[in-house]
């Protein structure tokens, strides 16, 4: 994927979210309105530009109301309200890295995530999910789209990959995730 492409994809990205198909949920088949936006790894701080300065701003005039996510600052946010953002440093100096990765997954598990998002989306139809190149290994793309399911299932969902998703699987950074079918590429 070249930037031309990345520019190409994006624009056609904001006119498949400005279109009335995309609003009414047209051609899913009754599956949940997921989708992934896939892109080489080095292109994540063109495509936090592009989220922040032209999807977002896309979308002010139309019938989408979106929020975006991100699942680090999502991490960052719950350690605070844990009282526990400044012990995590202590923790991984002490006790190594892997060590700090078990405990974060314990404490930002699963049920935590749906929570905040759930909390954060409130009125929104679409939720925009980045971050996932920062808070890996800590969630896990394809736990996060099959739970996300259980509390969306007419509100939009848009996750921003930084690595390739075949519809067969997600390979971040060239790891295999695991498999994840429901999702569209977008």
């Amino acid at each position: 994927m070249s930037r031309k492409n990345i520019e190409i994809r994006f624009k056609e990205l904001i006119e498949k979210l400005k279109s009335e198909e995309f609003y009414n949920n047209r051609g899913l088949a009754n599956e949940v309105p997921f989708y992934i936006f896939d892109y080489l790894p080095e292109e994540e701080l063109n495509i936090r530009y592009k989220i922040k300065n032209e999807l977002l701003n896309s979308l002010e005039n139309t019938k989408l109301k979106g929020i975006q996510i991100d699942l680090f600052d999502l991490l960052l946010e719950s350690l605070k309200n844990d009282g526990i953002f400044e012990s995590v440093f202590h923790m991984e100096e002490r006790r190594g890295t892997e060590v700090l990765y078990e405990k974060l997954k314990s404490s930002f598990n699963m049920e935590v995530i749906l929570k905040m998002i759930k909390n954060k989306v409130e009125d929104k139809n679409l939720v925009i999910i980045t971050g996932v190149g920062k808070i890996y290994p800590i969630v896990r793309t394809h736990a996060l789209l099959n739970n996300l399911q259980n509390i969306f299932n007419e509100t939009k969902v848009i996750l921003f990959f930084p690595g390739e998703y075949t519809t067969t699987d997600l390979r971040l950074f060239g790891f295999k995730d695991n498999n994840y079918y429901r999702a569209f590429k977008i």
